[in-house]
């Protein structure tokens, strides 16, 4: 089974971050990133890292977030990628609930 992480903003609070506010964070916490949108997604890659990440876009604001963690990837990588997306004021959890 796949560790995952949904990525979502707070109750109440519309979104206003860019795919490029996104990739800037994750740039400005020491993981750097690229942006792949394709017709299966809007993705971001992480450098060095097999996990996936795809953003959910709409009108070109991130709406939320979903975290697939490989297990070729070190454990940190789950926490990294939870910490810069509270950074930019969005909630994290997994199944078991809010990080």
């Amino acid at each position: 089974m796949a560790y995952e992480l949904y990525i979502y903003p707070p109750n109440g609070v519309t979104p206003t971050l860019t795919p490029q506010a996104v990739v800037a964070a994750f740039a400005s916490a020491g993981f750097p990133c690229t942006e792949q949108p394709d017709q299966f997604g809007h993705w971001l890659v992480l450098d060095g890292v097999e996990s996936a990440l795809d953003l959910t876009i709409k009108d070109g604001v991130v709406m939320g977030a979903g975290f697939r963690f490989a297990r070729e990837d070190d454990e940190s990588v789950v926490q990294r990628v939870a910490d810069v997306f509270k950074s930019v004021g969005f909630l994290v959890s997994d199944d078991e609930g809010e990080l």
